[in-house]
């Protein structure tokens, strides 16, 4: 047998402290050693070993508040202990046991993600420590982890009741002491539960504000796990048992789900309803959920049948799937192919990830509108850690002949030297000048300090810089991307979409059957590739070759309407049973004054920057050619709800600003000189031939040219957003220019983006609770 058949299965107990964690791990190993299971139990941390000192010297905190020791560092400790047990984990794997793990790798990033006040940020940490654990530590990762929920009040209180704990003389440690803490963990508890529902598995341990007694949990996470087991004294790496795990639910004998009567209606069975309860919420409402007990790719076939089968979907269930296998491919294939095609593909979802993706590469995965991405933020990280090989973060290409590459190499660890020396130089600059008295100086000063000089720092950054982008995509979405990257001209972009097309065929492997058939796939990417070289080409030859001068940041190339108040019969329009064109000529004939009230009454009255106006005004459209720096544009490329977004290659002949900080610290011989090494290695890549991949030497406050189109709807979320007073200075003026400009040709619209340029107004929260009380009496009464 190799290792990966004898695998076993890896279970892991998590929930914030006072949940009950350590009962029902009790009680779930003696259960399945009752049942015949050979099992392994581990409870992290392990506080009699050697490998927690580092955690119990933090839980006494004798390396001081949470907030002094940080997320990243904390995990550390908690990430070395596991590391220690990680081959005892593996070796018990490796002999087909269960194990069952009390806390592992979520507990860290429910505890430690506390600490982060934005989820972007808290979303970039969990990808690092999943990165570090389970790829770096090599640690092995769990089949799934339960989160036992309880409320942070009750769980406190439970807390209290524990006896004398080992690593600590406290009634409370360091984490249990804090009640907002618990409150904190429980919300990223369920954020885990949300984004990553492969892995985290919620079990509600309180009914109607009632801790649910200690067998009720047990049954209802016992019953969760039984999918996954294989049958007691049964290797789980042997054929059986993996069919055992990946089969679902099906018939006993002769029992009947449905039946169809005389008229060839299907009704459910008394059976039916019961097989179905735990595979949907509801069997009776006609809103329903599915639950995880029905593998997502059944769903989707059923789905994919609902198109061509007028029955309730759950009776189409009983009747077709409830023999299919997760992974049944014939049944998919058939389904998919039959009934579903383009459509089906978008009811799919798939987490991928990039690794060390250039952010050249990362903006290119993000191109597409209808995925969800997240990126490492360069204005939180410092980018002067080495990695195991002593190297910078920085992509170095392949193809690249050896001159060229020694070249690249040296300019690149010139820069980031600079950079280095610069972000840290800087950040004692700003703390020492800072005012803040020295006990007030806490972790959240100390991160707003270090954002402070990442911030002037980043323009530093070569474009060549790795980072890593997680992915959430339906089948469809997917598919484009991976062709849109294999049609590119970077090799970087190339061989990322031929890695991406590998591992998701090893998931969803009938979602992208076609994404290179020669005839499907194939044909599409290389249609990509030639009209994009045709356009180019053409381009080259009938346009001047140089660099326009420095124009204005911003301009306003388009708008529509050229009156805004031409949007008025498309606001009337829901609410009357005329034709537009004739509302159009009735609202002619109106005095502007009543064309100005159904304008204020379709805006409102906005308490804040959430509260935009009805789909009406997605008619005005505004195109923009900006120039901007490569960070700033980084930033607000993540609005991807445009009609047209795209931008020229990348250069440094636009130049950079100079951030007055760095003036000010008497840096900027250090910042002008990267920015002179990195001119230097972009000619010389362009001389060698290598025009596409010169643009990994820019630096990230390299100025770059860029076009957007979007509508006023957008205009609302956009211009608010990015103008708040937490957002970066230099986006926040951008937007500004944009939104001046927009005043000038819409003032109406202008002047109902009441939130541009301010902050989350208490008084407005308030009073936009109040109208919502008014709301339910009025619609109550």
């Amino acid at each position: 047998m190799t290792q990966a058949e004898e695998q076993g299965v890896f279970f892991v107990i998590e929930g914030t402290d006072g949940s009950g964690k350590g009962t029902q791990f009790q009680k779930l190993a003696e259960r399945l050693s009752g049942e015949g299971y050979d099992v392994a139990t581990f409870d992290f941390p392990r506080y009699d070993q050697p490998s927690s000192y580092f955690v119990r010297e933090y839980l006494n905190g004798n390396y001081g508040s949470a907030e002094n020791v940080g997320p990243y560092t904390g995990s550390l400790f908690y990430a070395l202990d596991r590391y220690a047990a990680a081959r005892h984990i593996r070796e018990a794997l490796n002999q087909g046991k269960i194990v069952l793990a009390n806390r592992f790798s979520g507990s860290n990033m429910a505890h430690q993600g506390t600490k982060f006040q934005h989820s972007e940020e808290r979303r970039g940490y969990f990808i690092w420590l999943d990165n570090l654990e389970f790829q770096m530590l090599d640690i092995p990762r769990p089949t799934k982890s339960f989160v036992l929920r309880v409320p942070a009040d009750i769980a406190q209180k439970l807390v209290d009741q524990k006896g004398k704990r080992e690593y600590t003389d406290k009634k409370r440690d360091l984490h249990e002491a804090d009640i907002d803490h618990l409150r904190k963990s429980v919300e990223v508890f369920d954020e885990l539960c949300e984004l990553f529902p492969r892995d985290f598995q919620r079990i509600d341990c309180v009914r109607d504000k009632k801790l649910m007694d200690v067998e009720r949990v047990h049954e209802q996470l016992y019953k969760t796990i039984e999918s996954y087991l294989p049958k007691p004294n049964e290797k789980p790496g042997s054929q059986d048992s993996k069919a055992a795990k990946t089969e679902v639910k099906t018939t006993k004998g002769d029992v009947e789900y449905v039946t169809k009567d005389d008229e060839g209606i299907y009704r459910m069975t008394k059976a039916g309803e019961d097989y179905l309860s735990d595979i949907v919420t509801s069997t009776e409402d006609n809103v329903y959920a599915f639950t995880e007990e029905l593998p997502p790719l059944t769903i989707s076939a059923a789905m994919a049948r609902l198109s061509r089968r007028g029955d309730d979907m759950r009776v189409t269930i009983l009747d077709e799937f409830t023999h299919a296998a997760q992974k049944d491919e014939k049944l998919l294939k058939k389904v998919i192919t039959a009934y579903g095609d383009d459509s089906v593909q978008q009811l799919v979802g798939q987490h991928v990830v990039v690794e060390e993706a250039s952010n050249l590469l990362t903006k290119k995965l993000e191109w597409g509108r209808l995925a969800a991405y997240l990126e490492q933020s360069t204005r939180y990280i410092y980018f002067d850690q080495k990695d195991r090989r002593g190297k910078y973060k920085y992509v170095v290409p392949d193809h690249f002949d050896e001159p060229t590459k020694t070249a690249y190499v040296k300019s690149m660890d010139t820069i980031f030297d600079g950079y280095s020396k610069l972000v840290r130089q800087l950040t004692d600059y700003i703390r020492g000048k800072d005012k803040t008295p020295e006990k007030e100086r806490d972790g959240a000063w100390k991160g707003a300090t270090r954002a402070q000089a990442c911030d002037a720092a980043r323009p530093l950054l070569p474009v060549a810089t790795k980072s890593t982008v997680g992915i959430y995509a339906s089948g469809q979405a997917l598919e484009s991307l991976i062709m849109h990257l294999m049609a590119d001209e970077l090799p970087e972009a190339k061989r990322t979409g031929e890695k991406l097309l590998k591992h998701a065929r090893e998931v969803i492997p009938t979602f992208l059957e076609r994404a290179d058939k020669p005839d499907r796939g194939g044909a599409t990417i290389a249609y990509l590739a030639n009209t994009r070289k045709g356009v180019a080409e053409l381009a080259k030859k009938e346009l001047p070759e140089n660099y326009a001068p420095e124009t204005e940041a911003v301009t306003l190339n388009s708008h529509w309407p050229k009156n805004e108040l031409d949007l008025v019969p498309d606001m009337l329009y829901e609410h009357s049973s005329l034709p537009l064109e004739d509302i159009k000529n009735e609202v002619r004939t109106w005095p502007i004054d009543k064309k100005y009230e159904v304008f204020d009454a379709y805006v409102g009255e906005r308490l804040n920057r959430r509260h935009k106006p009805g789909r009406a005004i997605e008619k005005a459209h505004y195109s923009w050619d900006l120039v901007c720096d490569y960070g700033i544009f980084r930033d607000l490329q993540r609005h991807r709800m445009v009609d047209d977004l795209n931008w020229q290659i990348l250069t440094p002949r636009y130049g950079y600003d100079t951030p007055n900080i760095v003036e000010e610290a008497g840096l900027s011989d250090l910042f002008l000189a990267c920015f002179d090494e990195s001119l230097k290695l972009y000619s010389a890549l362009q001389s060698a031939g290598y025009e596409h991949e010169a643009q990994y030497a820019t630096l990230l406050g390299h100025k770059m040219r860029w076009k957007v189109t979007y509508n006023a709807r957008e205009a609302f979320h956009l211009h608010e957003l990015r103008t708040s007073p937490q957002g970066h200075p230099g986006y926040r003026k951008l937007v500004k220019e944009m939104h001046d400009k927009l005043c000038e040709v819409h003032p109406v619209l202008g002047e109902a983006m009441k939130f541009v340029n301010k902050g989350e107004d208490p008084e407005l929260s308030r009073l936009a609770a109040e109208r919502y009380t008014q709301f339910k009496l009025k619609n109550l009464s």
